[in-house]
Parts: structure tokens; C-alpha cells; sequence
């Protein structure tokens, strides 16, 4: 049902409306950037990775990934989600995670365009 309030959503955004947003996206990850902490948590016998966002001034970016593969696609997303840009406007290339790839030892990435 969520996924049908999302679309929904999406359709009702003007082109001109998406476009600010990414300019203010673009804007944000040029002049300041976004570092993510990362932690690497098994429970129940699964293991997974966790992306907070440490400095991000409206609040905290949350995601999370099986693998550091679907990690990476998970902050994109969360990035783009915390912009509110629907998702036919988005285009994970123009988002750069430096860091990469992940080591076991490593524990942050950062976001920048």
C-alpha cells in the first residue's frame, strides 16, 4: 500500500519542483557533504551493515545492506528519500561515496557529488 502512496506522490511533483530539489541536493553534497559512520552487525545469526549519518543538519540518515554492494545502493536511496525526490528523478551516479571500496577496517564513508 506504501508503495502506491509513493507513487501516487511521485506523480503529484512537478518537474520544475524535482529539479530544485536536486539542485539543493547537489548544492548540499558539494559545499558540505554527508559522512555516514558504518557498523557491520550480526544478530540472529545474520550479518549485515548499518549507514548512519553523522552530520547531516535536518536529523539522521538511516539505512542498511546485506552486503557492502547493496549498501552503497541503500545510501544513494536514502540520500535521494531525505531530499524528497521522487524516484524517477533520480540518478545515483551523480552521487559520490569516496572510501570506496569498504574495508573491514574502515568505518566511515562520505557522500559528495
Amino acid at each position: 500500500m506504501s508503495r502506491i502512496i509513493d507513487k501516487i506522490k511521485a506523480s503529484l511533483v512537478s518537474e520544475q519542483i524535482a529539479n530544485e530539489r536536486l539542485s539543493t541536493l547537489i548544492i548540499e553534497l558539494r559545499h558540505r557533504g554527508i559522512n555516514f559512520q558504518i557498523q557491520r552487525i550480526a544478530e540472529d545469526g545474520q550479518e549485515y551493515f548499518l549507514a548512519k549519518s553523522v552530520d547531516y543538519p535536518k536529523g539522521s540518515i538511516i539505512t542498511s545492506g546485506k552486503n557492502l554492494e547493496e549498501l552503497v545502493g541503500n545510501i544513494k536511496d536514502a540520500i535521494f528519500t531525505a531530499f524528497d525526490i521522487p524516484a524517477r528523478y533520480c540518478n545515483a551516479e551523480i552521487i559520490n561515496l569516496s572510501n570506496l571500496p569498504l574495508t573491514a577496517e574502515q568505518k566511515s564513508v562520505y557522500a559528495t557529488t
